[in-house]
């Protein structure tokens, strides 16, 4: 979101309508908010490591850097 857009720093709401949530609604400053607090979220719940974060989010860039660069700006 951050190639398309042109910024990491936009504001933006997300809810959820899960009954079971304890928190409706975040806010988040930029798409590298939202990204890391949901490859901690993973961390938090106990199924991954720290690493497996950061490695996750590295490993995100990089796809969406590729796919951005030849699929999405090819039209």
């Amino acid at each position: 979101m951050k190639r398309y857009s042109g910024s990491d720093s936009i504001a933006f709401d997300l809810t959820t309508d899960e009954p079971q949530a304890p928190v409706k609604s975040r806010h988040f400053t930029s798409f590298s908010a939202a990204a890391k607090e949901d490859a901690d979220s993973r961390v938090w719940l106990g199924v991954h490591y720290p690493w497996d974060a950061t490695d996750g989010l590295t490993l995100g860039d990089n796809v969406a850097g590729q796919v951005f660069s030849n699929k999405l700006r090819t039209l």
